[in-house]
């Protein structure tokens, strides 16, 4: 018997507050979220948000109000999301797997109110982490929200420190829900050196996982793992998916192949979304089909290469695969290549890209040079029409302005080839950018870190492919009288920046390869790129 479908969704609720509270009423014992195996149903979910939301309200949340959340993918995230939806704050999505220099950042620019956090999670040292921020930083936070850690800790940094669990046991009435309002910022990287924030509103994310359900088929037997990040456009639409169609979301804190090859025959999920080398692994560890029964479908983003056997693994075990394209502007999961010829052209079904799932959505390719609108087939830069685009760049109107078409179109920055007004192909970032662990990140970035090191003048990197990845490697020019010291120089960017952007390896040049154009003299990164992968490729063969 065919699961039912989920009930029709009241199409004037603009916010999380409203959607919660009447699937609470509606269904309320269907279970929203499983976190490491403990199942919460929308009524208790909804519950929690509201004490939650109380408790940050008698702190001195209030609507506008930035909320830096630090935590890993888990019930916590979730609450604290919807509870400062319903406050009318916006939440900043820290990752986990960032360090000092790159939190500086977010609570920094990002001009943070409050931090939520969870010290003791997975052995992350996020007091040390805490303690390697600049105070300039911090000093805008009005307080810090502790998960777990030293019973009656008083204080963080010099700050307020408040008990997460004394928040949620709030007694007091919750304010009224705010409305629609900007709720989410995720961080990207764009032309400029920093991370930009990508704001989303309430009702944007609510239509965009209304739309989920319906481009992949979600009904009351859906099981959808979200093992990417919740603070990445990836992990959040995932989840959003579930969250505000009344699914049920299957929690990972943090991706392991095992574990999540075990959520998967454990909670029969049906659909999950993850980068290529993610799901080649899972499927790797696989008996057979027998692991995948209630699979309907695996949505994949190529970030690696060296996946060629990806489909073959797939169709080993019985598990239909199919390629996906987002962005944290757009959301991810806005495309998906069709799985039927009524759907689209399936010849280009494993490929990154997609058939927008909005109706109304549209794409097409520019010829970034000339400007001028491509037949399909022809490659250029990917720019697309969808509801589910972004309210702007925060405090950044810019750079809001610039990511634009002058009739409204969003320039993704990537390279690809249409195959009609709602399906295209990706095919590569039309600039430096690296694609490192699933995340888009500017080389800019690793590039400033490096260039502060002792005995550095300028650096450049790139990104390479070990075999299985890509890499960050990095060129250098020295000071005059300085010396190469790469372990000591790797030792710190591990402590400034997340593991995935730390180069593997530095070589010191007396000179970048260059070209001088017409306007520039311009450095030759793709020449930089061919030495990293010769020296990468040596290392290999030399064992």
């Amino acid at each position: 018997m065919m699961p039912a479908a989920l009930p029709d969704l009241p199409a004037e609720h603009a916010c999380f507050a409203e959607r919660l509270s009447w699937l609470a009423r509606h269904g309320g014992n269907r279970v929203a979220l499983i976190d490491r195996d403990e199942s919460v149903a929308f009524e208790r979910l909804d519950a929690e948000v509201r004490r939650l939301a109380a408790g940050l309200a008698g702190l001195g949340v209030a609507p506008g109000h930035r909320v830096a959340v630090w935590l890993p993918n888990c019930l916590a995230w979730v609450q604290v999301f919807l509870a400062c939806a319903h406050l009318g704050a916006m939440v900043l999505a820290v990752n986990t797997r960032f360090r000092g220099q790159e939190v500086s950042d977010i609570l920094g620019r990002g001009k943070a109110d409050w931090l939520v956090v969870w010290p003791d999670f997975k052995g992350i040292a996020f007091d040390r982490i805490l303690d390697d921020v600049a105070d300039a930083a911090l000093a805008g936070l009005r307080g810090v929200v502790r998960i777990g850690g030293e019973a009656g800790c008083a204080r963080m940094r010099g700050l307020p420190a408040h008990a997460y669990e004394d928040l949620l046991a709030s007694t007091e009435a919750a304010p009224a829900p705010h409305g629609n309002a900007g709720v989410l910022c995720f961080t990207t990287s764009g032309t400029t050196s920093l991370p930009k924030f990508v704001l989303h509103d309430q009702h944007t994310l609510l239509r965009h996982g209304e739309a989920l359900q319906q481009a992949y088929g979600y009904d009351q037997g859906s099981r959808i793992l979200a093992s990417a990040p919740f603070c990445g456009a990836f992990g959040f639409a995932t989840l959003v998916g579930g969250l505000a169609t009344g699914c049920t979301v299957v929690s990972e804190a943090v991706f392991e192949p095992a574990g999540a090859l075990a959520q998967i025959r454990r909670h029969g999920v049906t659909h999950t979304y993850a980068n290529n080398e993610s799901i080649a692994k899972v499927l790797a560890l696989a008996d057979g089909p027998q692991d995948f029964r209630g699979v309907r479908l695996f949505g994949f983003a190529s970030f690696s290469p060296a996946m060629d056997d990806l489909v073959e693994r797939a169709r080993v075990c019985g598990v239909p695969l199919t390629g996906l394209y987002g962005s944290s502007e757009l959301i991810a999961l806005v495309a998906a290549q069709p799985v039927t010829e009524e759907e689209g052209d399936t010849r280009v079904r494993y490929q990154a890209g997609g058939r927008l799932i909005y109706p109304q959505a549209r794409v097409r390719a520019r010829d970034p040079e000339t400007g001028r609108v491509l037949p399909h087939g022809e490659a250029g830069e990917i720019e697309i029409l969808s509801p589910s685009l972004m309210r702007g760049y925060l405090d950044n109107a810019e750079a809001t302005r610039r990511a634009m078409s002058e009739d409204g179109w969003f320039r993704t920055g990537d390279l690809g080839r249409t195959v009609s007004e709602r399906q295209f192909v990706f095919l590569a970032r039309m600039g430096d950018s690296l694609r490192l662990s699933g995340f888009l990140v500017n080389p800019a970035e690793i590039e400033q870190a490096v260039q502060a090191l002792p005995g550095v003048r300028a650096c450049q990197v790139v990104g390479a492919s070990d075999g299985r990845h890509v890499v960050p490697y990095a060129f250098v020019l020295l000071d005059p009288g300085a010396h190469a010291d790469p372990a000591a120089w790797q030792a710190a960017c591990k402590r400034a920046m997340a593991g995935f952007k730390v180069p593997v390896g530095f070589t010191v040049l007396d000179a970048f390869p260059s070209v001088e154009s017409a306007n520039a003299v311009k450095i030759q990164k793709n020449k930089l790129r061919e030495m990293a992968e010769a020296i990468l490729a040596r290392a290999l063969a030399q064992g």
